[in-house]
């Protein structure tokens, strides 16, 4: 084999991992907000009882624009959770399905918190959510912690000072 056939070679090579990789891409965000709405049911199903107590929940259509390293952008539409009770609001924010260490965040927008969702994966291919807290201040990155009704409860209380 001639050094212009290797190179042939190599660049087809190239070639087909960037196309798997950009059809990969595409698959992902097409899954995206299918992903986020799933949360979404589970978190209103936690969120009955209050609900029926005057607790205000909707969604509100947003679009979001995604430039990846490679040169890719992802334009697309997707729903924030608007959560509203006892005068004050707390609203999901679904801004990226590619994220460096997760497979997608929706941030937590509260008066005085700093949060945000992350989408992850297990060690055996499962996904689930994990609530962050964002540090201030130079200080470590506390542990997430799983995104369970409890924990999620926690976040209401706190962000609706119930």
């Amino acid at each position: 084999m001639s050094k212009a056939d290797e190179l042939a070679a190599k660049l087809k090579q190239k070639q087909q991992t960037r196309a798997d990789a950009e059809a990969c891409a595409d698959t992902a965000i097409e899954h995206w907000p299918t992903q986020v709405y799933e949360m979404y049911r589970q978190l209103e199903a936690w969120l009955e009882p209050l609900t029926e107590a005057g607790l205000n929940i909707r969604r509100v259509p947003t679009h979001v624009i995604e430039n990846l390293p490679s040169g890719e952008t992802f334009n697309y539409a997707i729903d924030k959770l608007l959560i509203e009770g006892n005068h004050h609001s707390i609203t999901l924010d679904p801004i990226a399905r590619f994220i460096i260490g997760g497979m997608g965040r929706v941030d937590v927008l509260a008066k005085g918190k700093e949060l945000y969702l992350r989408r992850t994966e297990t060690e055996h291919g499962e996904a689930h959510w994990q609530i962050q807290s964002i540090s201030r201040n130079g200080q470590p990155q506390p542990n997430p912690v799983e995104l369970n009704e409890d924990n999620f409860l926690s976040v209401i209380q706190e962000g609706l000072e119930l």
